[in-house]
């Protein structure tokens, strides 16, 4: 007789890099921070790698959604644990362009097994094609609409196996996103660090954290976030994101809190009325967010930081207008940039720019005009990486035949993807490094450069 409880096993397979590879960024694709094969890059893959480390959120929803319903359900990245896999009554896998050939290997072996598998992510909803195989089978949309509304039988699990390749039904975004229970971070961080030293220079548990999904800006010409999470923004209530914040100070002991929202501030009075929420009941904690400069200023800035607003991350992507104008990236002035920037060191804020270069009209005189750039302001940390047109983006069609990369794993936002009309590997990596080296090897930054180096023997 059938019983009602099933053995899930979220497997979530990584190639044997030597750098940080987190498949939550990137709108779900993922990223890999490769800085080089110098010397120095090589130091900072490492450190890099022992600085930040985080799952794909969507995968600790599901595993909670899994547990919350009754079901049996484990979380492993060691793609080898025979047991676990045997123990499974169906497997999910959780996809990406960083990891894109291994995980098609590893379901591949585990299809010819017998063994099911759900694959979920946006990547997987891109290139249904390649993850599909003999019992394998793609959920369409945001995944934790799939699990939270699935009848669980072994019955009508296995319908999504019989060979059918139509959609039992198309699956949707998760209209009130409180209906999702809290990622279970304290069954993950029993088994994998969860972490962002550089927010606040410590090693203590940093919790990820959405307030919102969704964005509207036009970067998603080239950007992928509108893929997974839409371009209409939804929010969950101010109470639902205080309870779980308390939740997770209370359960891990940590103040540290990471918001995953594509553009944090997009809403003046939700992002208020949520900080004087964290203020009217003394949390207490510091916090990141990722957010456009033109949605701060005085004000919400002064507001932010009472809040514990601790370290921003703004894209800045360029110095050149005309670079930005090409690939359709909504911005501001460089003077605004500058100023608002300076306004959050002026408040104690951490700020960290992010750079991209090797876009299709990028020069060497672009590209050494953005580093130079990128010393001027003052902001404290900084990021360089490679413009990268993405499938599935409208930017990617007029790319397609200029593409040069067969591997989708080195589609990590850090090697130049396509034939550039200038640039080749070695010349955008030796701008790249150049440009790291501009920007760190410099005496004013030895104070931010030691507090990093610190926090990796900090306690958490």
């Amino acid at each position: 007789m059938e019983t009602n409880k099933i053995k899930f096993l979220i497997l979530d397979a990584y190639p044997n890099d030597n750098w940080r590879l987190v498949k939550d960024t990137a709108g779900g694709y993922g990223t890999g921070n490769d800085f080089g094969n110098s010397l120095i890059s090589k130091a900072m893959n490492f450190f890099v790698s022992k600085m930040i480390s985080m799952p794909p959120m969507y995968a600790l929803y599901i595993y909670s959604i899994l547990k919350k319903k009754g079901h049996s359900v484990e979380y492993t990245k060691k793609t080898d644990d025979q047991k676990l896999i045997d123990d499974a009554d169906y497997i999910i896998m959780p996809s990406s362009i960083i990891a894109h050939e291994t995980e098609k290997q590893i379901i591949e072996k585990l299809s010819k097994l017998k063994k099911k598998i759900f694959v979920i992510g946006i990547f997987a909803n891109v290139l249904k094609d390649k993850y599909r195989f003999e019992n394998s089978h793609v959920v369409i949309g945001e995944p934790e609409n799939f699990f939270l509304n699935l009848e669980y039988s072994k019955n009508n699990l296995d319908t999504f196996f019989n060979g059918d390749d139509s959609q039992k039904y198309h699956n949707k975004m998760v209209d009130n996103l409180d209906d999702l229970p809290f990622p279970d971070w304290e069954y993950y961080s029993k088994k994998y660090p969860l972490k962002n030293n550089f927010l606040d220079f410590n090693s203590k548990t940093a919790i990820p954290i959405l307030a919102s999904r969704g964005c509207p800006y036009s970067c998603f010409n080239y950007c992928t976030y509108p893929l997974q999470q839409g371009r209409k923004v939804r929010y969950r209530s101010i109470e639902n994101i205080i309870d779980e914040i308390k939740y997770w100070k209370k359960n891990l002991n940590t103040n540290k809190f990471i918001f995953r929202d594509p553009v944090f501030s997009i809403n003046r009075k939700f992002t208020e009325q949520l900080c004087k929420r964290i203020i009217e009941d003394k949390l207490d904690i510091v916090f990141l967010v990722e957010t456009h400069l033109n949605n701060l200023d005085d004000e919400l800035i002064k507001l932010l930081r009472k809040a514990g607003l601790k370290m921003v991350y703004v894209g800045v992507e360029s110095y050149e207008s005309d670079v930005l104008k090409d690939i359709n990236r909504f911005t501001v002035s460089n003077d605004e940039q500058f100023n608002v920037i300076k306004k959050l060191e002026d408040n104690n804020i951490i700020v960290k720019s992010m750079f991209m270069f090797g876009s299709p009209t990028d020069t060497v005189k672009t590209i050494k005009n953005t580093i130079d750039y990128s010393k001027h302001l003052t902001n404290q940390l900084v990021q360089f990486s490679i413009f990268t047109p993405y499938p599935g983006t409208p930017m990617y069609k007029n790319y397609i035949d200029k593409i040069k990369e067969t591997k989708y794993e080195n589609f990590n936002q850090y090697k130049l993807v396509y034939k550039h009309e200038i640039f080749d590997d070695s010349k955008i990596d030796d701008l790249k490094s150049y440009a790291y080296k501009q920007f760190y090897f410099r005496l004013k930054k030895l104070p931010i450069i030691t507090k990093s180096f610190l926090s990796l023997f900090s306690l958490r």
